[in-house]
Parts: structure tokens; sequence; C-alpha cells
């Protein structure tokens, strides 16, 4: 990869403040590329050639971008969590951080085009294409998200906790737009639920994905029985059902259409975790 100028690394503080098209007017005038956290999937379609790709879920994300082979790093809206500065500094990263705000006087000597992505792109495509096509049961987690992409409306979204479950999610779901799929930053108790809830309140249908129901997440469950709202909640475990593509989301419709408090489970083979940490290292977030 040529040197560039410039990449923009942004985090969930672009969404949260409103200012993604600020960021998008930002590319437009620039050429430069954007990588996201994952807890801003969606800033650009996924075939675009501005969307550089989601880092920091693992260990090497950041060495494997190639951020420091860049004349600077721009951060904006990330919190320590989704770029930690110290590791960062430790790689000879060159970065500095723009306030969200900032975005929409921002200048910064760009490219006459758009310069091609950094390899970790295509390594971790190599990856999860063929495990997105691979039907084989237990169903693979890429794949079990790549069908829950597909199978949500437009307005619906997938989410999950800080958990086995949320890595997969924001490794390789694959998000048609902004919002999709919506994850913490942190640990948050019942993050995933609540969220839900909230959204279920207004009519779009969300799908909790996680391992188990811990603590926090039976309380949302118990409020949503209480309030007579909808809460749909997809287990994926190792030892659920073996369901075929098909059959999982046959079940996931009837469920839907159930109303209420739903909780299905699907057999989910965890096991290709293997392949990304050949590429990325090990799972860097929330403890993994």
């Amino acid at each position: 990869m040529a040197r560039q100028n410039c990449i923009i690394l942004a985090g969930a503080g672009v969404v949260r403040d409103g200012v993604v098209d600020d960021l998008r007017d930002v590319v437009v005038r620039t050429n430069i590329g954007v990588f996201n956290s994952w807890a801003a999937k969606g800033l650009f379609q996924w075939d675009s050639p501005a969307h550089f790709g989601t880092v920091g879920l693992q260990r090497d994300d950041f060495a494997r971008a190639q951020l420091a082979d860049a004349e600077e790093i721009v951060i904006v809206g990330c919190d320590e969590h989704e770029a930690p500065r110290q590791l960062l500094d430790d790689l000879g990263i060159t970065w500095r951080e723009v306030a969200t705000g900032e975005l929409r006087t921002f200048t910064h000597v760009g490219h006459d085009d758009m310069p091609e992505r950094p390899g970790v792109y295509a390594a971790l495509a190599a990856v999860c294409g063929p495990l997105y096509e691979d039907s084989s049961v237990p169903l693979n987690p890429a794949r079990a998200a790549r069908d829950l992409s597909l199978w949500l409306p437009d307005d619906g979204f997938a989410t999950a906790d800080a958990n086995i479950c949320g890595f997969w999610l924001g490794r390789t779901f694959p998000t048609r737009h902004l919002g999709s799929v919506v994850l913490p930053t942190a640990p948050v108790a019942g993050f995933a639920a609540t969220s839900a809830l909230r959204a279920s309140g207004i009519g779009q249908t969300v799908v909790v994905v996680a391992p188990s129901i811990d603590e926090a997440t039976q309380s949302v469950i118990e409020l949503a029985q209480r309030s007579d709202l909808s809460l749909l909640l997809e287990l994926w475990t190792m030892s659920g059902p073996t369901l075929s593509s098909k059959e999982r989301l046959e079940q996931l419709t009837s469920a839907h259409a159930k109303g209420g408090v739903q909780v299905v489970e699907v057999g989910v083979n965890f096991n290709a975790l293997s392949r990304l940490v050949d590429v990325c290292g090990p799972p860097r977030v929330w403890g993994l």
C-alpha cells in the first residue's frame, strides 16, 4: 500500500453527536478513507471505496490496518475502548484527535483519488467470505450474522452485549445501513435487551443475540412482560438445536409473529474464531 496522507478512525461519537453527514462530506472533499470501530458500523456502505473496514476488535487490528504507514491518523468520536491511545503510541502511529463538532470545518491534505484499502480488509474478507457461504450445520457465527442481516427489515437491527456474540456481530455483521447493528463500546449490563425494548416501543424489529440470559437481561425480559412489550432474543449456543439457515430463519419469523417476549435458540459453532485469530490475533475487547 502506498503511503497515505491521512486515514480517519471514526467511532460511536460520530453517530451519537449527529455528525455522520459531516464525516461523509469530509470524505467527498478529501478522498480520505475511514476505518470505523465496531460501535460505528454502517457509516459507509460495506462496498464503498471509503469504507476501509472495522478495527479494534482484535489485538492486531491496528497493526494489520497499517496505520503506522500513514502520515497521520485522525481520530474522531472514539473512546479509549474503541481506540486505546497508548496502544496506538506503542505501535508508532502518528495520530491526533478531532472533536466531532469540528468535522464541518475539517481540512487536511487528502488524495486525488480514494487510496487502495489496507491489506487487512482483504485478509479478513478472505476468512469471512467463505464462512458467509458455508451452509453446514451447526451454523458458523458469520453465516448466522449474515442471514440475520438479510432477514431484518430496513428499519430493524441486531444487538448484543459485550460478549462472544457481540464480537461476531462486530466483526461479521454485514451492515446495509447505519444502525443495522447496535453494540456497546464497553460492557454495560443489559445493554442489548434495553436497546431492543426501547426500539420495540416504536415498532422496530430488533433481535437480541446472546450466548445465554444473564441477570440484567432477565430483568429487562420481566419488564417487557409486565409492560406488554415485544422482545425477541436469539440464543447462539454450541448445544442449541442444529438448524439449517432456512429452518433458523423460519424459527425467527414464527417467534416474531407471535409478539410479546420470545426466546429462541440455535446451535452455533464458534470454532471458526481460530480463522480470525490467524489474521488479527485474539479478541481484544470485553475481556474475551
